[in-house]
C-alpha cells in the first residue's frame, strides 16, 4: 500500500508541476507501432486509450495541459519498419515512442533512453503483476530499456483431425503430441510424414519464410542454446547445428518439409484448409489472425488443431533438453530524440495498463502481459486455456549481434532445404561468420 501511495504521489507531483512549470496548453507525442501485419492496432490504439486516461487525470487536479498522441501505425515486417525509424533517427525526426526488438542495438546506440527509474517509481502503481519473466526480455546491461505490451509464445500448430483419419483416437494424439510438448520431434515428423504419404496432406512441416523466433525455438529443439547470459555472449554449438541442418535436409529428402518455404499466405491458409499438418511458424495467438483472414472457426479451432511447445529431438531430450517456447519481446521504447520523455513514459504506463492489456488480448487472442487483465478476460475461453503459457516462455536473448546470427542461421537454412550446400559446408560457413563477426563469441 505504501508503495502505491508513494507512486501516485509522484505521479501527482509531476503532474501538477507540469501545469505549474510548461506554458504549453496541448503537447502532441508522436509514436511508431509495428504490427507486424494488422493483428497489432491495439498496440497503437492503446496509446491513444491512454492519452484520454491521461488527460483525465491533468483535468482532475485542474491542468491546462492535455496530451495528443500522434500514432504512425505499420503493418510492415521488421526490417523495412526498422529502417524508416533509423533514417528518421538520423534526420532529427525520430518519435518520442517507438515499438521495435532490437532492445540491446537500440540501447548501445544512443537511440532510447532507459526505463528502469520509472518502472521503479511506479512498480505499485502499473508494473507490479507484469509476469516476470518478461522483464528479462526488457533488460541489457543491467537497465530495462523498454515497457513489454505484447507476448505470444511460439510453438508447433498441428491437425488433429488428419491424425484421426490416420486411425488415431483422441487418447492416442494426446500421448503422441501432448499439449506440454513432452514429446520428440522425431514423433511429430513421423506423423507429418504419414500424413503425406496418406495424400491426406500437401504439406508434412512448414516454418517460418524469414528468420524469427521460431528459428531460434528449433535451435534449442537440437539442443543449441546460442547465448550465454551469464556472460553476455553468444555462443555457437557445432554439433547442434550440424544435426539441426541434417534434420532439414532428412526431412526435405522425405517430402515432409518442401525444399523453399512458401509464403506467409501460403502458410497461414494451407494450414487452416488442413492442407499441412504441422506448422512451425506460429505462436499462440495465431488463431486470431486464422480467424479474421483465412475463415478458421471456432469449432475447428477447439475440435481439429492442436498446439504444444516445440519438442526435443530425442538426443537433446536424453540430455535435459525440455519443451520450449520463445517470444522476442517487443516493447515500446521512448527515444532520446524526444522532447517530453517522462510524459512519454507516463503514456505508455496508461497504455499497458490492465484495461489496455485485456483489449489488446481480446483483440488477438494472445494471452495477457499481466495477471489482472485476466479479471476482465473471464469471458474469452481461449485466453482462459493458454495464459499459463506466458510463465514459461524465454525471451530471446537481448543481445547487439542476436539478429544478425538468426539472420545468418536462416540463410544457411534455405541453402541446406534447397540443396545448394550441405549441412557440413553449412556450418563451416556459419563457424567462419561467428568468428569474424560475433567479439568474445564462445564455440561449443
Amino acid at each position: 500500500m505504501k508503495g502505491w501511495k508513494r507512486a501516485l504521489s509522484v505521479l501527482v507531483l509531476f503532474l501538477v508541476w507540469g501545469s505549474l512549470v510548461l506554458a504549453v496548453e496541448n503537447i502532441t507525442l508522436r509514436a511508431y507501432v509495428i504490427g507486424p501485419g494488422p493483428m497489432g492496432i491495439k498496440k497503437a490504439t492503446n496509446l491513444e486509450l491512454a492519452a484520454q486516461r491521461l488527460n483525465q487525470m491533468l483535468e482532475a487536479i485542474g491542468s491546462e495541459i492535455r496530451v495528443q498522441v500522434d500514432v504512425n501505425f505499420s503493418e510492415l515486417k521488421w526490417s523495412p519498419f526498422a529502417d524508416k525509424f533509423y533514417l528518421d533517427f538520423a534526420a532529427g525526426k525520430a518519435p518520442d515512442i517507438v515499438t521495435l526488438r532490437e532492445t540491446a542495438e537500440l540501447a548501445k546506440g544512443g537511440f532510447i533512453v532507459p526505463m528502469d527509474e520509472h518502472v521503479e517509481q511506479f512498480w505499485a502503481m502499473n508494473y507490479f503483476d507484469f509476469y516476470p519473466n518478461l522483464w528479462e526480455g526488457a533488460t541489457w546491461n543491467g537497465k530495462i530499456w523498454g515497457i513489454p505490451h505484447d507476448i505470444s509464445p511460439t510453438g508447433v500448430w498441428y491437425r488433429r483431425d488428419v491424425l484421426r483419419k490416420l486411425g488415431y483416437s483422441d487418447e492416442e494424439i494426446d500421448r503422441l503430441l501432448p499439449p506440454d510438448g513432452d514429446t520428440t520431434l522425431e514423433t511429430l515428423a513421423r506423423l507429418a510424414q504419414e500424413a503425406v504419404k496418406a495424400g491426406l496432406v500437401e504439406y508434412g512441416i512448414l516454418h517460418r519464410p524469414s528468420k524469427g523466433p521460431g528459428i531460434y525455438n528449433m535451435l534449442l529443439a537440437f539442443g543449441a542454446e546460442c547465448y550465454d547470459p551469464s556472460a553476455d555472449t553468444l555462443v555457437f554449438n557445432e554439433s547442434a547445428l550440424l544435426n539441426f541442418y541434417r534434420w532439414h535436409k532428412s526431412m526435405v529428402e522425405a517430402g515432409v518439409i518442401p525444399p523453399e518455404p512458401p509464403s506467409w499466405s501460403t502458410i497461414h491458409s494451407t494450414f487452416v484448409a488442413g492442407k499441412t499438418f504441422a506448422t512451425l511458424a506460429s505462436h499462440i495467438g495465431t488463431p486470431a489472425e486464422w480467424k479474421a483472414k483465412y475463415g478458421l472457426t471456432d469449432e475447428s479451432l477447439y475440435h481439429d488443431l492442436g498446439f504444444m511447445p516445440f519438442p526435443p529431438t530425442e538426443n537433446a531430450k536424453k540430455r535435459g533438453v525440455k519443451p520450449s517456447s520463445v517470444h522476442d519481446f517487443p516493447l515500446y521504447f521512448v527515444t532520446s530524440q524526444s522532447k517530453h520523455p517522462e510524459l512519454a513514459k507516463l503514456l505508455i504506463m496508461f497504455a499497458t495498463s490492465s484495461e489496455a492489456c485485456a483489449i489488446h488480448s481480446r483483440y488477438t487472442l494472445r494471452p495477457p502481459y499481466r495477471r489482472s487483465a485476466m479479471y476482465l478476460l473471464s469471458d474469452v475461453e481461449y485466453i482462459q486455456k493458454t495464459a499459463a503459457s506466458v510463465e514459461s516462455v524465454r525471451p530471446v536473448p537481448v543481445h547487439p549481434k542476436f539478429w544478425d546470427y538468426m539472420d545468418r542461421v536462416f540463410e544457411a537454412l534455405k541453402g541446406v532445404e534447397a540443396g545448394v550446400v550441405n549441412p557440413e559446408q553449412a556450418v563451416e560457413d556459419l563457424k567462419m561468420w561467428f568468428l569474424a563477426e560475433v567479439e568474445n563469441g564462445r564455440l561449443l
